[in-house]
């Protein structure tokens, strides 16, 4: 029978102390380079793997940052992740995907079990009804929010996202610049911050051309959970059924542009002779489409590393940081989705 390797075993074989040989494993920079080194090839040689459930009891670190998202399936959070992985693994900190499907239910149940878990921290895309519990470990829990904030006074952490508002009134303002002047809008859920603000975008353009959003243009999802693909193909029937069809319409992320792009499809609406169509966010193999939309976009990647360094730099301060509100800026991504009238 193979016996385990101990950290004795690697103290043996590199000529240290046990204490020496923790201390690298650990990560402590008072160990010598040429010391640690020679722990490191005993560790690599024996093929030594410290026990996790170990070190945590000793260090009161887990070593595992927790992604809690909305949507797992979706492009936007597995890129961000992997930008967060990259950075964080460098700090030999795991990466713990959690789905909680928009689900109030599901989110409090994973916040619990990942406090349980004593993860170092959480990286939250907040369903928006949990905001009391999050305000309240996030005094002593080490939290970053991506897109979605958390609306309470005592809230502390760290909060990334795109410049809603700018990009949101750059891609109106192409189509305004087109000639258009009867607009839609397909947005999702107004209750959050993400959409509210890119409406926000949306009115702020249109009222350069003395427009006031509150006509029949406008379609909200007003359901209690993310906005989806069948969203989409709801809000492009809904504003391509009355009698005063709008000539171009925009989509605040890429699930309801999919959505809207099955219904033109669908009853036979041309790209952008019958209506101009744009969309926030980044589309996915947008090439093999059969129109390709204007678009938004911007450094996911990008985005995941900062997130990664907030969260790696508020644990190691022990959480003893102001809140940080960081936006990207988007820019504009032409297709063959609008044309001048």
């Amino acid at each position: 029978m193979k016996k385990n390797v101990t950290i004795k075993d690697v103290a043996l074989a590199a000529n240290v102390s046990i204490a020496t040989v923790s201390r690298v494993i650990n990560q402590n920079s008072s160990v010598n380079p040429e010391i640690k080194q020679r722990v490191l090839d005993a560790i690599s040689m024996l093929n030594y793997y410290p026990n996790s459930a170990a070190r945590s009891l000793k260090t009161h670190n887990t070593r595992t940052i927790a992604y809690l998202v909305s949507n797992i399936s979706d492009y936007f959070f597995t890129t961000v992740g992997k930008g967060i992985e990259d950075v964080i693994k460098k700090y030999d900190y795991n990466l713990m995907l959690c789905n909680n499907a928009n689900s109030e239910e599901v989110e409090l149940a994973y916040i619990k079990l990942l406090q349980e878990k004593k993860v170092d921290g959480i990286i939250l895309n907040t369903t928006g009804k949990n905001n009391e519990l999050i305000a309240e470990i996030s005094k002593d829990l080490p939290i970053v929010l991506s897109n979605r904030q958390v609306n309470h006074p005592d809230f502390r952490g760290d909060f990334i996202d795109f410049d809603n508002i700018s990009g949101i009134y750059e891609l109106t303002s192409h189509l305004i610049s087109l000639g258009h002047r009867k607009i839609g809008i397909i947005n999702g859920a107004i209750y959050l911050s993400t959409f509210r603000e890119r409406f926000e975008g949306f009115a702020k353009a249109m009222k350069t051309i003395g427009v006031i959003v509150d006509n029949d243009y406008i379609y909200n999802y007003n359901g209690d959970g993310f906005s989806t693909f069948i969203d989409g193909y709801d809000g492009a029937n809904y504003l391509m059924n009355l009698e005063e069809k709008p000539t171009a319409i925009v989509m605040t992320n890429s699930e309801l542009a999919f959505g809207a792009l099955k219904y033109f499809k669908s009853n036979n609406i041309r790209i952008p002779e019958d209506v101009s169509i744009v969309s926030f966010g980044d589309i996915v193999n947008r090439d093999i489409l059969y129109v390709q939309p204007t678009i938004t976009y911007t450094n996911l990647m990008g985005i995941g590393n900062k997130i990664g360094e907030l969260m790696i730099e508020r644990i190691e301060k022990n959480n003893q940081i102001i809140n940080r509100e960081i936006r990207f800026t988007t820019q504009i991504d032409y297709g063959n989705s609008t044309r001048k009238i």
